[in-house]
């Protein structure tokens, strides 16, 4: 069972839901929040937002979650991989270095196509946008409830996700 987070928020984190507007904004949240991890980040992005998630820090901070413990949970689901940048991505590159820790997926060809975006942070916090494109986003550090609620969506998600083979010939 995950360990549950009581923090109380800090001052650089205002209690309850934010609403993050630019892409500074949400990169910010979400480079503070992967750092403070503990035990679990769950990714759903469309094209794993460059802009965001592909910083030598995040890969860093990501890296050191997946190697802290064998109980360290991180997983990230994309659309495909020909939705990712073509001179590649740092978070993909280190899923495919530590397969064995993080885990990389891609939607199920069946399903739509993925639109929003959505983070969860252990048990506490999330970001999610409606629209992956758009850079708008609600965003809370200190909410379990609305974590849970993510968390069923996620799963849902990842069931019926499948791992990209044209990832695997990346590799070889």
């Amino acid at each position: 069972m995950p360990e549950k987070d009581n923090r109380e928020p800090t001052a650089r984190e205002p209690a309850g839901p934010q609403r993050l507007e630019g892409l500074a904004a949400i990169t910010g949240f979400v480079h503070t929040q992967i750092a403070e991890a503990r035990r679990r980040i769950w990714i759903l992005s469309p094209d794993l937002a460059p802009a965001v998630y592909d910083h030598a820090a995040m890969a860093d901070a990501v890296s050191a979650l997946a190697r802290r413990s064998r109980h360290s949970d991180v997983r990230i689901l994309i659309q495909d991989s020909r939705s990712l940048p073509p001179e590649g991505h740092r978070l993909v590159d280190l899923a495919l270095r530590m397969s064995s820790r993080i885990q990389l997926r891609r939607r199920s060809p069946d399903d739509p196509s993925l639109v929003e975006s959505l983070m969860l942070v252990d048990d506490r916090a999330y970001l999610h946008q409606p629209r992956a494109a758009d850079p708008v986003a609600l965003a809370d550090a200190n909410a379990p409830p609305r974590v849970r609620t993510f968390e069923d969506r996620f799963r849902t998600f990842w069931t019926h996700a499948v791992p990209d083979p044209e990832l695997r010939r990346l590799k070889i």
